[in-house]
Formats: structure tokens, C-alpha cells, sequence
């Protein structure tokens, strides 16, 4: 009696699932069997290919399928359907449209701290707080973020003179001290204020940042962590649930002081323009009540001027906003400029080049401060800074969501279909950049007439409509960083003897091991 009980439970699941299959997933492979892939499992796809494998094996695996099944293929993830896409024409279908600006399903790991910020919203409210924010990246607001850039690399150098006496043969990791120069920086930028994380890595700001790093990269590549039914339950889930209110109640602070600052300097303005001329009144303008007028504007300041149909942003807007640009720019930058030094110092000529550059625009004062002008004149620099965000992109894969079904360049794709698309690949295929994997800052050069591309196939900010907003920004951030270093170091790669770095494509590009170091002061 039991074993019939079981043959027909067994029979029964069997018919349930056959009749999912039917009613849905049968439409979905047949639509999309134009659409190469490498031979699936029953139920589970390719899942076998990445489901708990090191993240470095992830990437090779799908560099691998790339490569053997075509640039643009299918990934099945047990019942999700996956399209990832190294053709550099499907890619200007997606990017270049405005038809695919909603993200990737994965992008639901920032909400807890960003919410609906700009790198994850959607519709009529991504595409009006885009239009808003622009103006904040104007080259005369950046201009003045240059001081800071200029400050916190300068911290950078002092403490890494303090590490260049204790280093040993082996190294050290740059990587860490470059991080918390780019949290300064971001933090300035950003809300104005200063967590002095070069001087105090033990602040609760700083450690919350750190936490919600791990959180959102474990969420997104540990299955143990996927699961919102299981996760809540987790040690993971309350360090986040603490990083979150160590995160958010600090922007908020900032935001309302920032708005009782700007209160009070109406008031005085209006106070002042009535003892002035109490017959004719006066309208206070927000340009009138600027809160930056005594000090450089950061983010938050021009954020808290802006306006959307007429009304202004609400503290919450703004905190989206801030949040959001404090991630952005954080980590991807810390991962360009490591990336950076790594290239420069693996190929010493190019070195030598940036340093002749710097000394030719600079001098050989290191005291002399960088400024935007300066910057902008740093091409050979610039050569090496876009070579390097080539070969290692800080963003390895950018998602978007299909919502209605499309076809692209004859392929099928149908609703719910998350598009991934990797800076990583297109910017090693020897197709558009041959000698991919060799580092040659030339092939930027526009005035030695390198050989123009589809500006699709280089995208470490991404392209079209949802571009980086803050490229110019971070391009900025990285010269000047990187300048106070070699203007004060040469440096060296310490090789573990492997061919080149292992890398491990999370959300932002990392290494498997640390880069490791050696500076020598420059006399």
C-alpha cells in the first residue's frame, strides 16, 4: 500500500511539473532556440555550471561557454532565463535604447540602502531624476571637488610614506589604503562632511560601509544568502539590518542640518535685504540662500536646489541619491586606481611615461597642488587609466530586464528575460582590440589615428541612455590620485609567479589574492 502511495506522489509531482513545463517554459525555449547555448540539465539548466563554485571559476566558466557557444547565448538558471551578450551589435541594441532601461532582477540587492536611487529605479522616475541630477556634474561643480581630491590624496601619500619604511620583500596591499582615500573622498564630495576614514578605519560609519559591501556581494553570489525566506534568520541579515541604520541615519543627519543651514541663510538674506531697503521687500532665490557660497557645494547641496515638476526633492529622495552616489563611486574607484597601479607597474615604460608627463605639467615640486586644468592636460595618464578600465572594467556585467517581448538583430527574447551584458569580455576580444591581453594605452590615442570602434565595444561606464553619470567625475578622482602617488613613488608589482591575476567578477571586479606592492620614494 505505501509503495502505491509513492508511485503516486512520484507520478503526481511528475505531472505537475510536465504541466508547468507546458503551459510556460516550452513557449520560452521554443522562441528562443535560435539563441545558442550549451546543453542544459533537466530543471536546473546551467545552474550546475556556477551554483556554488569559487566566483573566479564563474567567470572562467562563462568566458569559457562564451567562447565555445558564441558571443551572445542563452544561460538557463533553473527556470530563469538568462541572455548574455558579447556581440557588440546586440550590446548597441540594449544600451542604445531606451526600450531596455530597467535593470536586472539582481540590482533588488542595493534596495535596502540605495532604495529607488538613480543606478536602480526605472520608468518616468529614473528618467526624471536623471534629468535633475545632471546639472551636478557640470565641469564647474566638478571643478570644485578637485580641492578634495587633492586633500585625501594627500593623506593617501602620507600614510603610504608611513608604510614604504615598514615594508617587507613581499609587499603590501595597496589596495586597502586606496579604499579608504576613495571613501574620504566620496564622503566630501558627496555630503560635505569628512568620516576621516584614512585616520580612524575603526569609525562606525566606515565599518557600516564595509559591512553592507560584504552584504550585497554575498547576497548576490552565495546561493546560502539568495533566499529572502532564509536570509531574514541569518547573522548576515541582522549586520545589515545594523549597517543600514548606521548608514541612513547618518545621511539623514547631514541632510537636515544642510536644510536648517539653508533655512537660516534665507533668513539672514531676507533679514539683511529688509534692513537694507525695508520699502521695497525682496525675494530671497535659492542661488541668494546657497549654503555653498561659504564653502565648496557637495552633492547633497545641489540636490537639495533641485526640483522635479516644480517641487523640490524630498529628504528621502535626497537620501537615495546620496547613498547612491556614495556607492557608486566608492569601490569602482578603489578598483580602477589598484588596477592602475598593477598595469604601470607590470609595464614600467608606461611608468616612466606618466611620471615624464606629470613632471612636464607639474614639476618636480610636490608640493604644488593639482588643478582641473592640469588634470585635463594628463592625456598620456588618461591613455593608461582607459587601457586599464579595458582589461579590468570596475563594473565586470551590467544587467537589464526585458519587460515586454522583443526581438533583437533575429533573436527572440521574451518577457522576463534578464539581458547580461560584461565590459570584461567585449574589452578582451581580440576581434576589436587585438593583443587584447597586452597592455598598450595607444590604441586610445586619437591623434596617432587609433583605429576608431564601436562605441559599444568599450563600455567601463556602460552606454547610451544609462550611461555612468558620473564618468567625468571618477576619470577626475583617478588622475589626481593617481599623480600625488607617482609624483612621490615608483611603483612595484611583488608577482606571486602566476601568469596575471585571478579575477573574481562580483559586483565590482576584485582579485582572487591581493595585489601586492613595493613603493621606493622618489629622490
Amino acid at each position: 500500500m505505501f509503495l502505491t502511495l509513492g508511485l503516486l506522489a512520484i507520478a503526481t509531482v511528475l505531472t505537475v511539473v510536465a504541466l508547468i513545463y507546458k503551459l510556460k517554459f516550452k513557449y520560452l525555449i521554443d522562441v528562443t532556440r535560435d539563441i545558442p547555448s550549451a546543453p542544459t540539465l533537466p530543471i536546473i539548466g546551467h545552474a550546475h555550471y556556477f551554483v556554488n563554485k569559487p566566483p573566479h571559476v564563474q567567470i572562467q566558466k562563462l568566458n569559457e561557454l562564451l567562447e565555445i557557444y558564441g558571443n551572445t547565448m542563452k544561460v538557463w538558471l533553473g527556470t530563469e532565463l538568462n541572455v548574455i551578450m558579447g556581440d557588440v551589435q546586440d550590446v548597441e541594441a540594449v544600451l542604445g535604447s531606451m526600450t531596455f532601461i530597467e535593470k536586472a532582477g539582481e540590482y533588488k540587492r542595493l534596495e535596502p540602502w540605495l532604495k529607488e536611487g538613480l543606478l536602480v529605479s526605472g520608468g518616468r522616475k529614473w528618467h526624471k531624476r536623471r534629468k535633475a541630477i545632471t546639472p551636478a556634474f557640470h565641469f564647474k561643480i566638478l571643478d570644485q571637488f578637485i580641492e578634495v581630491f587633492e586633500r585625501e590624496s594627500r593623506a593617501l601619500v602620507a600614510n603610504l610614506e608611513r608604510e614604504c619604511r615598514l615594508q617587507s620583500n613581499s609587499g603590501f596591499n595597496l589596495y586597502d589604503w586606496i579604499n579608504l582615500c576613495t571613501l574620504d573622498t566620496i564622503c566630501e564630495t558627496a555630503m560635505g562632511v569628512s568620516v576621516h576614514a584614512q585616520t580612524n578605519t575603526d569609525s562606525e560609519y566606515v565599518q557600516a560601509v564595509k559591512t553592507i559591501s560584504t552584504v550585497i556581494h554575498k547576497r548576490m553570489f552565495d546561493i546560502i544568502y539568495r533566499f529572502d525566506l532564509t536570509y531574514r534568520f541569518t547573522k548576515l541579515a541582522r549586520e545589515e539590518k545594523r549597517a543600514l541604520s548606521v548608514l541612513h541615519s547618518f545621511t539623514e543627519r547631514i541632510i537636515m542640518q544642510r536644510r536648517a543651514e539653508l533655512l537660516r541663510a534665507k533668513e539672514n538674506t531676507l533679514t539683511a535685504a529688509a534692513d537694507k531697503n525695508p520699502t521695497n521687500g525682496y525675494n530671497a532665490t535659492d542661488n541668494d540662500a546657497d549654503v555653498g557660497a561659504k564653502r565648496k557645494q557637495a552633492f547633497l547641496d545641489i540636490l537639495l536646489h533641485a526640483e522635479i515638476d516644480g517641487k523640490p526633492l524630498s529628504n528621502l529622495d535626497i537620501r537615495e541619491e546620496v547613498d547612491t552616489f556614495m556607492f557608486e563611486g566608492h569601490d569602482t574607484t578603489s578598483s580602477a586606481i589598484t588596477f592602475f597601479f598593477y598595469n604601470i607597474a607590470t609595464y614600467p615604460e608606461c611608468q616612466r611615461k606618466c611620471y615624464a608627463e606629470i613632471v612636464d605639467i607639474f614639476g618636480k615640486d610636490t608640493s604644488k597642488p593639482v588643478t582641473y586644468e592640469a588634470l585635463n592636460n594628463l592625456t598620456y595618464v588618461e591613455l593608461c587609466v582607459k587601457e586599464t578600465l579595458r582589461l579590468f572594467p570596475s563594473v565586470p556585467l551590467l544587467g537589464r530586464k526585458v519587460t515586454q517581448e522583443c526581438e533583437i538583430n533575429g533573436k527572440v527574447l521574451p518577457a522576463g528575460t534578464n539581458i547580461g551584458i560584461s565590459p570584461l569580455y567585449l574589452g578582451r576580444q581580440e576581434s576589436i582590440f587585438p593583443d587584447a591581453n597586452i597592455f598598450k594605452p595607444e590604441r586610445f590615442d586619437i591623434s596617432n589615428n587609433a583605429k576608431k570602434m564601436n562605441p559599444y565595444a568599450y563600455i567601463p561606464f556602460s552606454a547610451g541612455p544609462r550611461n555612468c553619470i558620473g564618468q567625468r567625475f571618477a576619470m577626475l578622482e583617478v588622475k589626481s590620485i593617481v599623480t600625488n602617488v607617482l609624483r612621490h613613488f615608483e611603483v612595484e608589482f611583488v608577482s606571486d609567479g602566476t601568469e596575471g591575476p585571478t579575477l573574481i567578477a562580483e559586483l565590482i571586479l576584485r582579485t582572487k589574492d591581493p595585489l601586492m606592492f613595493r613603493l621606493k620614494p622618489r629622490i
